[in-house]
């Protein structure tokens, strides 16, 4: 209470005078100044995260009026400077204030530090006004009440200022504080989305942790104060029969809702953040695209082509063997790429971390189109054909199973079934190696001809 003591003692040595030759603060009261700040600042903290310096001058400007109607706006506005800058110890640089009192048991002198507020950058850097706990205990102490009611006396100012039908306010402070839980979410997705896209281009203790410091911060600091809100609301709504104020009621009970779904989700993000980061990092590793190797256009044949044809000839054989890729393709076997073409695919869940979902088509299955029974027949029969000896063609095998009335959908059967037997992993003739041997045409297929000799004769 000292800094109030000693604001009422010297409040006469200000020596700006008002036009009837009395003193600045000539029937001010500076108690009554000094608790309706330090209640206001509570107010703010109700509702939000507290008021600007303009907004606590405005209302002690406004009480200082009406206690001293003779006084002009520029008298009122100093009278209210004078008033904050006792409770921020102004004359001292806004240091704590520090006294020395008697300690009784010890029976030396002590000394004692404090600061009834704080003004600090919120997180939209607005800088507000809030009480300390020294400045809570001040005002409890000059409105009689104990300390352990320091939790009633903030819910029921919540209450009054919902009483007192400041719904738009109070709906105002809720969507700000949604809005900095989207902001707070966005920053640590994109930070995660871009670890993903380029690892190793977002550090962890630079970028992503202090974001995710100040989002728990938020969320620590707007769920109490939104539980509160939410309470009042729903009393508010019991008793309120205006239909306009119950539908501001409403919506301010909506954006509550809606913040503390937005806060439930950054909550998520946050716990969920480090796992993403070290599976972002883990892309490291994995193999790039061809798009991410250095362009041959701008980078290898422009200083070859600015190389004389002297000294070009000399590293001819370096420059062609630079342009040859490092390991070869090696050509899938037929079987493969048809046991790829036939692969459901499994559905992927989406994903809205990374990035967009593809569009998910049906999967056509299609019928064998030679019956089982069949593919038996037509393997026999080659297998007969090639026990008689020598080499055998697809166009040979073809003319064979025309002289015997096979039918057409037989002769594309002993297509395929040559075709399939092409790699030695899959051919169904152990004792034929196959090689290519020209083309051929029929009327039931055309491509390459296979040429299928013993392998003993090879």
């Amino acid at each position: 209470m000292r800094p109030l003591f000693q604001l009422e003692l010297t409040k006469n040595k200000f020596s700006d005078s008002t036009a009837d030759g009395r003193g600045l603060f000539e029937g001010v009261d500076t108690h009554y100044l000094a608790l309706a700040a330090l209640t206001y600042m509570m107010e703010g903290t109700a509702v939000a995260v507290g008021y600007t310096l303009e907004e606590v001058l405005h209302h002690l400007v406004s009480i200082v009026q009406r206690m001293k109607p003779a006084a002009n706006a520029g008298q009122c506005r100093r009278i209210a400077e004078i008033v904050l800058d006792a409770l921020d110890n102004a004359s001292n640089n806004y240091l704590e204030h520090t006294y020395d009192y008697f300690h009784g048991p010890s029976g030396e002198y002590r000394s004692v530090s404090f600061r009834l507020t704080t003004h600090e950058p919120d997180l939209e850097d607005i800088w507000r006004y809030r009480p300390t706990a020294e400045g809570y205990l001040v005002l409890m102490g000059m409105l009689d009440l104990k300390v352990e009611d320091h939790q009633i006396l903030v819910e029921r100012m919540l209450q009054l200022l919902i009483e007192r039908g400041r719904f738009d306010q109070a709906y105002e402070f809720a969507r700000r504080a949604r809005m900095l839980s989207i902001e707070h979410r966005q920053q640590i997705r994109d930070f995660i989305h871009q670890a993903w896209r380029a690892p190793g281009s977002v550090a962890w203790t630079r970028d992503i942790a202090p974001r995710l410091n100040e989002a728990r911060q938020h969320i620590h600091a707007r769920q109490e104060e939104d539980r509160r809100m939410e309470e009042s609301v729903r009393e508010q709504l019991i008793q309120v029969t205006d239909p306009q104020a119950r539908q501001q009621l409403g919506r301010l009970d909506e954006v509550l809702k809606s913040a503390s779904s937005v806060r439930a989700h950054l909550q998520v993000d946050v716990t969920g953040a480090g796992d993403k980061f070290m599976s972002a990092q883990a892309g490291a590793f994995r193999s790039r695209r061809p798009s991410s190797f250095p362009d041959l256009e701008t980078g290898l044949l422009p200083d070859a082509l600015a190389v004389s044809q002297h000294e070009l000839v000399k590293h001819v054989d370096e420059l062609v063997l630079s342009l040859y890729p490092a390991v070869f393709s090696k050509a899938p076997d037929l079987s493969d790429l048809l046991a790829l073409l036939l692969t459901k695919r499994e559905f992927d869940a989406p994903d809205d971390e990374i990035g967009e979902v593809g569009e998910m088509v049906p999967f056509m299955v299609y019928e064998d189109p030679f019956p089982e029974e069949m593919a038996n027949a037509i393997q026999a029969w080659i297998g007969r054909k090639f026990a008689i000896g020598g080499s055998w063609t697809i166009d040979e095998l073809l003319a064979a199973a025309e002289d015997e009335d096979m039918s057409q959908l037989e002769r594309q059967c002993i297509v395929y079934a040559l075709y399939r037997s092409f790699p030695d992993s899959e051919n169904l003739f152990k004792g034929m190696k196959s090689r290519a041997d020209g083309t051929f045409d029929s009327d039931v297929a055309a491509g390459d001809n296979l040429r299928f000799d013993p392998v003993e004769t090879r």
